[in-house]
């Protein structure tokens, strides 16, 4: 019993130090307008990491709990929307990935996982674009008439830089995270 009460108070300790990290990036994020992509982007990624430590329940109650920091805490209430979506895919693709666990063939699998994120960045991203649009640009392309199709591209080259970001992060943070949570 000791033992258990010692590993769930060290998962909420990571967890806030992880939190706390989180909404200080989202901040910066609005502070260093020019990297406000980067700084959310590095955000979402701790929701990965918390759901690849703790599960997917946990990994969704962290995205919940830092999106409504962000919300506290950012000056700039644009910038939730831009955090719930890029956390939100990378939490649901994680989710996803622990579902398919039982499908036995691993290329096979990652290619189905892929076309998954593929149509959940689809589905996050064209809304954004279009109701949104001056969260990610300045106002005046938006009325420029090739806007539309450029963003478009520019989306699917920025979500494969984003996907193959995630994955090199989650590979070197994975082995520093996985020995901090481990640890006695």
């Amino acid at each position: 019993m000791r033992m258990h009460v010692k590993n769930k108070s060290k998962r909420i300790a990571i967890s806030g130090v992880m939190a706390a990290l989180s909404t200080v990036l989202m901040v910066l994020g609005t502070v260093i307008s020019v990297n406000t992509v980067f700084f959310t982007s590095a955000a979402a990624f701790l929701a990965g990491m918390a759901v690849l430590l703790y599960g997917g329940t946990y990994g969704i109650l962290f995205y919940a709990v830092c999106g409504g920091l962000d919300f506290l805490f950012n000056p700039n209430k644009l910038h939730v929307i831009l955090y719930l979506v890029l956390a939100g895919y990378i939490v649901i693709s994680e989710v996803l990935w622990m579902c398919m666990k039982r499908m036995a063939d691993g290329r096979k699998k990652e290619w189905i996982h892929r076309g998954i994120r593929f149509v959940l960045f689809v589905v996050l991203y064209v809304p954004l674009i279009y109701f949104i649009p001056e969260l990610l640009v300045s106002s005046d392309l938006v009325k420029k008439q090739w806007f539309m199709p450029g963003a478009l591209l520019f989306g699917i080259i920025a979500w494969v830089l984003f996907d193959l970001a995630y994955g090199a992060c989650k590979k070197i943070a994975w082995i520093h995270l996985e020995k901090i949570s481990r640890k006695e």
